[in-house]
C-alpha cells in the first residue's frame, strides 16, 4: 500500500505525494516543498517501521509545482547532510528535458548530485507510463502509472480530467488511486461526473482511494454510503 505526505490538491497546505519503501529503498511519486518541510520535521527514517533508507527514487507525474518543487531541495539534503543517493525518474524525455533545466538552471543543482533516468527503466516498480490529459500549457507532459509496491498492482492516475487512458489497467487485483475534485475546471476529474464510475468499480470488489482533493468537506459528503476511501496521510 502507499503512504501519502498530503492528499491536497495545488492550493492546499499538504499537497498529494506518495511513498513507500520496498527494502532499503524509498521511492516517492512526486515531491513538493510542502513534503519537503514535513519530511523535515522527522527523522527520514521515522517513514518506515522497520526499514533504513539507502536509496531515494522519486518517480514524477508532471512538473507542475506541487509535483515537483521540493526535488531539488530534497538532492541537496541528501547530498549534503543525509548522504543518500537520489534518482529522479521522469516519464518522458521531454520531461526529463524539463527537469534538467529546472535542476541546472533554476536551482544551480549539479548533476553529480543525483541521477535522472526515464520512468520506465524503473522495471522493478513501473510496469506502465501512462500519458494522460491535464492542463493544455503541459499537453503531452503529463502522465500516470501503473506501479508494482511490494508485489500489488496500483492504478496512480496523478493530475488528470480523464480515467480513459486508466480503464484498461484497471483488473481485479488492482488498486486505484485517483484524484479527485469537487470544483469543476476541466483540468481535474470532477466528483459529480465519475462517481458513478468509480462507486461500481469500488462495488464490484475493487478498491478505490481519492487523493488530490481540493476540498475535503464536501468531497467526504459525496462519498457517504459508498466504499470509496481518501488516501491515508501519514502522521509525521
Amino acid at each position: 500500500m502507499l503512504q501519502f505526505f498530503g492528499r491536497g490538491s495545488g492550493f492546499s497546505a499538504e499537497h498529494t505525494n506518495a511513498f513507500f519503501f520496498d527494502g532499503s529503498d524509498l521511492v516517492i511519486v512526486d515531491f513538493s516543498m510542502t513534503s519537503f518541510v514535513k519530511l523535515m520535521k522527522t527523522d527520514i527514517n521515522s517513514l518506515s517501521d522497520s526499514e533504513k533508507a539507502e536509496h531515494i527514487y522519486i518517480i514524477v507525474t508532471h512538473t507542475h509545482g506541487d509535483h515537483i518543487s521540493g526535488i531539488p531541495m530534497l538532492v541537496f539534503y541528501c547530498n549534503f547532510v543525509l548522504n543518500i543517493p537520489v534518482t529522479i525518474a521522469m516519464p518522458s524525455e521531454e520531461t526529463m528535458k524539463d527537469m534538467l533545466y529546472v535542476m541546472r538552471n533554476v536551482e544551480g543543482c549539479s548533476d553529480d548530485c543525483y541521477d535522472i533516468v526515464l520512468s520506465s527503466s524503473l522495471k522493478k516498480w513501473v510496469k506502465a507510463v501512462i500519458p494522460t490529459k491535464h492542463t493544455e500549457d503541459l499537453s503531452g507532459k503529463c502522465f500516470g502509472y501503473q506501479l508494482c509496491v511490494n508485489g500489488t498492482d496500483i492504478v496512480y492516475t496523478g493530475d488528470t480530467n480523464t480515467l480513459e487512458p486508466y480503464k484498461p489497467y484497471i483488473d481485479n487485483s488492482s488498486i486505484l488511486y485517483t484524484e479527485i475534485a469537487f470544483y469543476k475546471t476541466g483540468v481535474h476529474l470532477s466528483i459529480d461526473d465519475n462517481l458513478e464510475y468509480l462507486k461500481s468499480l469500488s462495488e464490484s470488489g475493487k478498491a478505490v482511494y481519492v487523493m488530490h482533493i481540493d476540498n475535503e468537506t464536501e468531497i467526504a459528503k459525496k462519498l457517504e454510503g459508498t466504499l470509496i476511501r481518501p488516501v491515508p496521510v501519514k502522521a509525521l
